[in-house]
């Protein structure tokens, strides 16, 4: 999850753990100098590298995230550790909780926070595996007897946030929210859209010239094939190896078989003529 569609739906990015980071922002491989999404794409669009602004520096800008085999942000074990102990209320949302660290999280809570699942299916988020159980505190408890404090809802994660806050009360003000923030997004993406058709020209303009300017080596250079502009070539003789292939289609669709052994044809051809030739002489 590095879209950052949190950041859109205008939650601060101080209240985020995002522990894939971002494709959001980017920052100099060199010295660290912090960049835009807008700004990266900008230089995507040109088909140019994002470099590095400054001076004294030409590093290569890469985005906020973690790619595979790389460690998560230290600030994120740091919040587990701070926010997870002050939890009231922790919503889980669209995941089978399957990879770890993040399945083991929901034991990091007190034992009296309630835990609400709201997801497609629930069997794969209760652990019942004793070595599951032991070293992470297992799952999820929503089929026990002893359960108090776990609820599942069955339900795509949009619609379940629309029936959590219809239950507590909140469903006018997110459905104002929701609708307020399409219209600002809506006016953010149609100002770039305007902004890309009036760059584009000059971007078609500019790649032009670069391949106007563009010198092919000699040794690149195609040979003409026309044997009356270069008199010393050979002539190209595919023309005719193509009449020669597609008289031999046209001999073979005819006969009704495409088995035929190549002579075979001519064969017939002889065999037709010394026939005529003994009925004329009769």
């Amino acid at each position: 999850n590095i879209d950052g569609l949190e950041r859109v739906a205008g939650i601060d990015p101080d209240l985020l753990m995002e522990a894939h980071g971002s494709n959001q922002v980017g920052h100099c491989m060199e010295c660290s100098k912090k960049y835009t999404n807008l700004w990266i794409r900008d230089c995507l669009k040109r088909d140019e590298i994002p470099k590095c602004t400054l001076e004294c520096c030409t590093g290569t800008i890469r985005p906020d995230t973690v790619f595979f085999g790389e460690p998560l942000p230290k600030r994120f074990s740091e919040l587990v550790d701070q926010d997870f102990e002050q939890c009231d209320l922790l919503i889980v949302l669209g995941t089978s909780l399957k990879v770890q660290p993040f399945a083991s999280l929901i034991i990091k809570v007190p034992e009296e926070t309630p835990r609400l699942y709201i997801n497609l299916e629930k069997n794969a988020s209760e652990a019942k595996h004793p070595l599951t159980i032991l070293v992470f505190g297992g799952g999820f408890k929503f089929d026990d007897e002893d359960n108090y404090r776990d609820v599942f809802l069955e339900s795509a994660c949009d619609d379940g946030c629309t029936r959590l806050a219809e239950l507590i009360g909140w469903k006018d003000e997110l459905t104002n929210l929701v609708a307020s923030e399409h219209a600002r997004l809506d006016k953010e993406f149609l100002e770039e859209a305007q902004k890309e058709a009036t760059e584009l020209p000059t971007q078609m303009s500019h790649q032009l010239s670069i391949k106007a300017d563009t010198k092919v080596p000699p040794n690149q250079i195609p040979m003409k094939t026309n044997p009356r502009e270069s008199p010393k070539q050979k002539p190209c003789h595919t023309e005719k190896k193509a009449e020669i292939s597609k008289a031999t289609i046209t001999s073979v669709s005819a006969s009704g078989s495409s088995n035929q052994k190549p002579g075979n044809d001519k064969k017939k051809q002889q065999t037709k003529l010394s026939t005529k030739h003994m009925k004329t002489k009769k």
